[in-house]
Parts: structure tokens; sequence; C-alpha cells
């Protein structure tokens, strides 16, 4: 099979881990960078050793030569420079958030179906193999019934006007920027909330930097999510009645799986009896304490590695299915992405106090 070719659109921080990434993938590289500028383009392709920088996005995707292109830049662009390259035939994968909104989502997805062109967003830790296995695992009911899903992510940041997830001109906040990915991981278990609530904290720039969002999925799990652009945080758990399953390091690139055991409770009568009351003394429970930070009454943990930086995963997915004539990616669908565009518009509303 040949090398599957790249094209990069945009040269921040995000695009630097996508070409990296490319290392560890089947057969690709990047053949190809855009930007504003010459040299914005010219400095990254030199970084990456990457042949060819274009200035200008609308030439870019006119430029031929490669199979797909990555697109990296601002949310608020994505609309606009995935049009230009689907209108010019060109499969494209989209950086997470999709799209700004709802609206630009939906104009992306009409745009490639009528072209019949390949398009995909970029939710990469759907392809890492922690989040493959969880899945599956929550599909062979080892937590019993799903009653609950929590999930967070937070960074503590520098408020910084010029920062994009600060700047709601470029789509930022923390919904659309953080939120995304247990919204998204929620979307892929559970389909389509039919209840969504929010509170949150609007910053300076007017963009939302503290999210605490409630969602209700369509068989009855209860989803408590939160993003945050001030505070360090993330996690992952699907809670059921025989136990529960969480990620096991960050919620966006997990390498493994906590698996919690336990057993319903049925109402017994107090017990006043000589092992219960022993069992309440502080020697015992300062044994208890000591069994907990050394882990003995804890998760067990089964490792899930990924191999380069995990990006490659979703890279494979679009040289895979455009080899196999696909326009969609049976794992990150583009009724996924709408779905989760309309979510995030709505919890947005909600914490700027207007309709969606």
């Amino acid at each position: 099979m040949a090398t599957f070719r790249w094209a990069v659109f945009g040269t921040g921080g995000i695009a630097a881990k996508f070409v990296a990434g490319l290392a560890a993938a089947s057969d690709a590289r990047a053949v190809l960078v855009a930007s504003r500028s010459t040299a914005s383009a010219q400095a990254f392709a030199g970084a990456f050793k990457i042949p060819r920088a274009v200035a200008g996005y609308d030439a870019a995707a006119r430029a031929g030569g490669f199979d797909a292109a990555y697109i990296a830049t601002p949310p608020a662009l994505h609309r606009d420079h995935a049009l230009a390259c689907l209108a010019a035939g060109v499969p494209v994968l989209i950086e997470k958030p999709f799209a700004a909104d709802a609206h630009h989502a939906a104009e992306i997805v009409a745009a490639a179906r009528a072209a019949n062109v390949f398009a995909m967003e970029g939710m990469w830790t759907r392809f890492l193999p922690a989040a493959r296995a969880l899945r599956d695992q929550l599909a062979a009911n080892v937590v019993g019934e799903v009653r609950q899903v929590s999930g967070s992510l937070g960074f503590p940041k520098v408020v910084d006007a010029t920062d994009g997830d600060f700047d709601p001109a470029r789509g930022g906040g923390a919904v659309a920027h953080l939120g995304v990915y247990p919204l998204s991981l929620g979307q892929w278990l559970f389909g389509t909330p039919t209840q969504v609530q929010a509170t949150g904290r609007i910053g300076g720039t007017n963009v939302d930097e503290e999210a605490a969002m409630l969602l209700t999925y369509a068989d009855g799990v209860i989803a408590r999510f939160a993003a945050s652009l001030r505070t360090p945080m993330s996690d992952f758990t699907v809670s059921g009645t025989t136990g529960s399953l969480a990620l096991a390091g960050s919620i966006f690139r997990p390498h493994g799986l906590a698996a919690l055991r336990t057993s319903p409770r049925r109402r017994t009568a107090p017990d006043f009896g000589r092992r219960a009351r022993l069992r309440e003394t502080g020697a015992v429970q300062r044994l208890v304490q000591l069994a907990d930070r050394l882990g003995a009454r804890g998760s067990k943990v089964t490792a899930y590695p990924f191999t380069g930086n995990g990006y490659h995963y979703e890279a494979d997915e679009v040289a895979r299915c455009v080899a196999a004539g696909l326009t969609e990616s049976p794992v990150m669908p583009l009724a996924d992405s709408l779905a989760v565009a309309a979510t995030v518009d709505a919890l947005r509303a909600a914490i700027h106090g207007r309709r969606a």
C-alpha cells in the first residue's frame, strides 16, 4: 500500500502533536503544511521536514499531491477550511471540536455527504486501546446495569485574551475545548442525551471558564461532567450495579482500565455483635486506611498501552476508511459529531443564560 500523504492545516501545538504521531502510523507522512503566513508555514515545515509549505488555506486545498487534510486551525475556521477541502474532493480529519457550533457542523456534514467525500472529527481518544476496551467491557455487562457516569477535564491556564481557549471569536470556552472529551465519550457509549443542564462561570473574556454539566441518556444513565480552563481535573468513570470501570491516566490519553467489582447489598438487621463492634475500633480502621494507601482494597488496573504519542490511531483510521471507499468512520460517525455539537451549544447556552 502506498504511503498515505497528509496536508496539515495550521501550525499550532496540536498540529505539531499530530505530525509527530505520524511516526507510529502504519505508513503515513506529512507532505504539506498550510498557514496564513509564509513564514509560519516554512518554520513548521523546517521543524518537521515537511517538503511543501503553503501560505493560504484555499490555495492549500487546491494544491494537490496529498490524500487527506488534517484541519488543526481554530474551531471558528473549521467550517471554511473543511468546505474548501471538500469542494476540492479532499478527505478531511477535523480536530475537535468539530466546528464552532452545531450550524457550522451541519454545513460541513452536508457538504461531505453531497460531495461523497470522507470526513471525520479528530476525537482521537475513541481510537486508543483503553477506550476501545472500556466500550467492549461495557457491552459485555462487566459492571452490570450502568447507572451513572462521571468525567472531567481541566487545566489551570493563565487568562490570556490572545489564547484561543479564552477568545469567543475563535470558538473558545471550557465546554467546547475540554468538556467535549467526556461529552464525546458519553455519546459514543450511551447515545444522544435526552436532557442537558449546566451551570458555570463566565470569565472576563466572555467565555465559559468553568462548567458543571448534568445529562440524562435515553436508557436512564445519568452523567456528571465538568470542564475548566482554570483548575486541574481529569477522570472518566462508568458505574453500574456490580462495579465500575475507570480510565487509567488522563481522560484524553488513557493507558489502562481500573476495574472495581462489587455486589448489591441487601437490607440486613442491625449488627451489634462482637465482630461488628471490632470493625469500628480505631485499631481496625487504621489497618483499613493502611490497606487503602497500599492499594490492597482498591480497583484492579489492567494496562492497555498505546504506541507512539497516540495520535496515529485516528490517522490510520482515516487511511483505512479512504482505502475502503468509506465516506464516514464507523468509530467516529458524522452523526455523533453533529449530536455532540448540538449538546455543546445547549450547555453553553445554559451557562450564558440564553436560548440554544
